[in-house]
């Protein structure tokens, strides 16, 4: 279900390679096929026109398949996502050995998180040049870990780095086991996240479980996701990043409030997915289902 609403996010944005691929590992695929490609609008015209539901993430999505797909909209239904399981629960062997998994990748500075595949619109480079402006303007070091596997910009991100003298102090870890990541987050400055999609994301949820800091792009329905529990950054100025992370960095008060917001708005959102449970939306198709053969 997370891959459809993702494929359907992304295929709302206009980023139709994105939404192929997650379309296919929606069915189990780990690629789409050139079939699944250039039937994306067919796909999408001819299934949710007949759903009995509509399942999306928010509120923008649902405005968005409602415009897009002229969906009647008693039929869609908001499902917030969650935070991933396998990262919420903290393995405590994996948590102990923390050091361990810090060496493993090498990592041994004060560090933000960016888990996300190398994707242009994912926006790497933008981190890069907060962090460039962090040292240049207030004399704070910092790195990046920078966790995904390779979807055609990784060479450029690598690239970038090294063009601005940032190569080492960016660590490109690859793909990690969710066993793994809950310690990459814990143990991290903050997660940041400037991508240009959205609406809603993944690792913000995730990091506000773990009690990590989140700053966010600031753009619709990405603001909305995350309410006052994230520091939104200004895409087109870099400098807001390193503005942001020196307040970060430099005031506790800071911190602990965007700790306790991120738990606040994690609850907001569960009693936003609870008013309509996913139970209720089968039981609907159910009774309707059952008026054919």
């Amino acid at each position: 279900l997370k891959k459809y609403l993702e494929a359907l996010e992304s295929y709302n944005q206009g980023n139709r390679e994105a939404a192929a691929q997650k379309l296919a590992e929606a069915f189990g695929a780990k690629e789409p096929s050139p079939v699944m490609t250039n039937s994306l609008d067919k796909f999408f015209n001819e299934t949710l026109i007949k759903a009995c539901a509509v399942i999306v993430d928010s509120e923008m999505g649902k405005n968005n398949v409602i415009k897009r797909f002229s969906v009647d909209e008693s039929r869609v239904v908001i499902q917030p996502f969650s935070p991933a399981p396998s990262v919420r629960n903290i393995d405590d062997k994996h948590e102990s050995q923390s050091h361990c998994i810090l060496e493993k990748y090498e990592i041994n500075n004060d560090y933000i998180f960016y888990p996300a595949q190398f994707w242009p619109h994912k926006n790497h480079v933008y981190i890069l040049e907060g962090l460039k402006l962090l040292y240049d303007k207030y004399g704070i070091l910092l790195d990046a870990v920078f966790s995904g596997s390779d979807k055609g910009n990784l060479n450029h991100v690598r690239e970038y780095a090294s063009r601005i003298g940032l190569e080492s102090r960016v660590k490109f870890i690859g793909f990690v086991e969710n066993s793994e990541m809950s310690v990459l987050y814990r143990k991290s400055i903050a997660l940041v996240m400037p991508t240009y999609f959205g609406p809603t994301n993944l690792p913000p949820l995730e990091a506000f479980s773990l009690e990590v800091p989140v700053l966010y792009s600031d753009l619709p329905g990405l603001r909305e996701q995350v309410g006052d529990a994230a520091i939104l950054m200004d895409l087109t100025q870099p400098l807001s990043l390193a503005d942001s992370l020196k307040n970060l960095i430099e005031s506790r008060e800071v911190r602990e409030n965007l700790i306790r917001a991120g738990s606040s708005r994690l609850v907001e959102l569960s009693k936003a997915s609870n008013s309509v449970s996913l139970s209720e939306v089968i039981k609907l198709f159910q009774h309707k289902r059952a008026c054919w053969r």
